[in-house]
């Protein structure tokens, strides 16, 4: 009998902490099952139950994102980086990778390496809105260090909402980058995976309460993956707010994502970044 009722969101949030941390290992049924103490005639239906993928697509999803940062590694190459995602050859990982990217990882490298030929190809998509956001009661889990790696903080997140039920259709899911990546050291960087929370919600663990700052925003949308958001705050910075008649305020800016990676493909991800304004 389970006592606890937070008993299976910890233990899947265990092994998707495991599979993390183990992407270049064999995650075998029985090695999951053990992670979470469970029957591994039980342990897979449940996991599917409660996050809405298999432990395959967790793998596979893991092990892609991986490898998109690692393309933009110069030393390492394209054939070595799509063995270590689990594909056999080089032609198995450039299928893979294009259906979720949207490019070969040959040309997804170049074009993220030649900043200005990216940036004229997206940012025509921009539009922009000047919204007023409510402050918010979120959910929210820390992160240090490498901006490309707070998405570990928002599958631990994710985990736990979906297997506690704080996931639903008014949920919002936001990030929050509060340095600026140029001017502190990476070690030093500081981010916050958030979602929006009921006002009866409680804390636990290292899923704290927080707040977002409501006000003026200025929004833009990108389509793509996460990796190229870079491309949406220079646009913002380099050529929105210079004509504008709008001051930004001393606060960081926000990302919401406006759908799941556990469900659309990397190059489906829409993403609203938003500028804190002065009233």
């Amino acid at each position: 009998m389970v006592n606890d009722p937070n008993s299976y969101s910890e233990r899947v949030q265990r092994v998707v902490d495991y599979m993390a941390e183990h992407l270049d290992e064999t995650l075998d049924l029985e090695t999951l099952a053990r992670v979470a103490y469970l029957s591994p005639y039980h342990f897979h239906r449940i996991y599917r139950g409660l996050l809405g993928e298999t432990v395959n697509d967790t793998v596979r999803r893991l092990r892609l994102q991986r490898a998109a940062i690692e393309l933009l590694d110069r030393d390492r190459s394209v054939e070595r980086t799509g063995r270590r995602a689990g594909y056999a050859s080089q032609a198995a990982f450039t299928r893979a990778f294009h259906a979720e990217y949207g490019d070969p990882p040959a040309r997804y490298r170049g074009v993220r390496r030649d900043a200005q030929t990216h940036q004229e190809r997206t940012t025509a998509m921009y539009r922009i809105e000047i919204v007023d956001l409510p402050k918010l009661r979120v959910a929210t889990i820390e992160h240090r260090g490498d901006y490309r790696l707070t998405s570990s903080a928002f599958e631990r997140l994710m985990t736990f909402a979906a297997t506690t039920g704080l996931l639903g259709p008014t949920t919002r899911t936001i990030g929050i980058y509060h340095d600026d990546p140029e001017s502190v050291a990476q070690a030093d960087l500081r981010s916050s995976a958030c979602i929006t929370v009921p006002d009866d919600w409680t804390c636990s663990g290292e899923v704290r309460e927080g707040h977002i700052e409501g006000g003026r925003y200025a929004r833009i949308v990108h389509t793509g993956p996460y990796g190229d958001l870079k491309t949406a705050y220079e646009w913002l910075y380099q050529t929105w707010l210079p004509s504008s008649a709008e001051e930004p305020r001393n606060l960081p800016c926000l990302e919401e994502y406006l759908n799941d990676p556990r469900q659309v493909l990397a190059k489906d991800l829409e993403t609203a970044v938003m500028m804190p304004l002065a009233a």
